[in-house]
C-alpha cells in the first residue's frame, strides 16, 4: 500500500508538443534537472460494476500493459483539488505467485467481483522525464496522448494531458514545480484519467 501524489493537466491546444517544448524550458529555467526517462505506449483496461460501484467511490481498478508487462492496480481517492490528486495505490504484478483474486477482495470490499466488466479501455503514448532540485523533491512528468474508448457505447475521444507525479517530495515541493508549469494552454484536471474516460465516452444522452 501506497500514496499517489500528482497533478494532472488537459492540453488545450492544436500543437501540444510546442507546449511540451515549453514546459521542460521552463523547469530548466527556474533550476530544476530535467532527464529524459522514455516514451512508450501503454493501454489500460479499466473495470467495474454496472452499477459503477468502484467509480461512484472516486476509484478504480485498472489493469495496465506495457510492453510484456501487466500491472493490476486499485486506487482510492484521498483528496483532489485544482488538479491535485492525493489517492491510495495498491499494486500487484501478475504472473506473480499472489492471487490476484485475494488482492482484489482485501482492497475492494463489498464490491461484487464476479459482475466486474470492462468499462472504459485508455490507449496511451507516455513521453517520461525525470525533474529534479537538490532538496527539492524528485518527480515524474509525463505527456500523455491518449484515446479514450468505451466498448459499450463504441465512442472514441481522444485528448494530451500533462501529469507531475511526486516520486521523493512533499506536497509543498510538489506545488513549487506546479508553479513553474503555468501557461494558459495547460487546464487544471478536476478528474481522473478514468472519470474523464467515462464522461467523455458515454452514451448521448436521447
Amino acid at each position: 500500500m501506497g500514496t499517489e501524489l500528482e497533478q494532472k493537466y488537459v492540453v488545450d491546444s492544436t500543437r501540444p508538443w510546442a507546449v511540451q517544448t515549453q514546459l521542460l524550458a521552463q523547469l530548466s529555467r527556474v533550476g530544476y534537472q530535467v532527464v529524459f526517462l522514455e516514451e512508450t505506449p501503454q493501454q489500460d483496461t479499466y473495470f467495474d460494476t454496472p452499477e459503477e460501484a468502484v467509480l461512484k467511490e472516486g476509484g478504480s481498478l485498472r489493469l495496465r500493459e506495457k510492453g510484456e508487462k501487466r500491472l493490476l492496480s486499485v486506487k482510492s481517492m484521498l483528496r483532489s483539488q485544482e488538479g491535485t490528486f492525493l489517492r491510495r495505490e495498491d499494486e500487484l504484478i501478475l504472473g506473480q505467485e499472489a492471487d490476484p483474486m485475494v488482492f482484489l477482495r482485501e482492497r475492494l470490499p463489498g464490491v461484487s467481483l464476479e459482475q466486474m466488466r470492462p468499462t472504459v479501455v485508455v490507449v496511451n503514448r507516455r513521453r517520461t522525464y525525470e525533474v529534479s532540485r537538490t532538496a527539492g523533491g524528485r518527480f515524474e512528468l509525463a505527456f500523455d496522448d491518449v484515446t479514450y474508448q468505451n466498448p459499450g457505447t463504441g465512442r472514441e475521444c481522444r485528448e494530451r494531458q500533462v501529469e507531475i507525479e511526486a516520486l521523493s517530495g512533499t506536497e509543498e515541493e510538489l506545488s513549487r514545480v506546479v508553479s513553474a508549469l503555468r501557461l494558459p494552454e495547460l487546464r487544471p484536471a478536476a478528474e481522473s484519467k478514468y472519470q474523464r474516460a467515462v464522461r467523455l465516452t458515454a452514451a448521448e444522452k436521447a
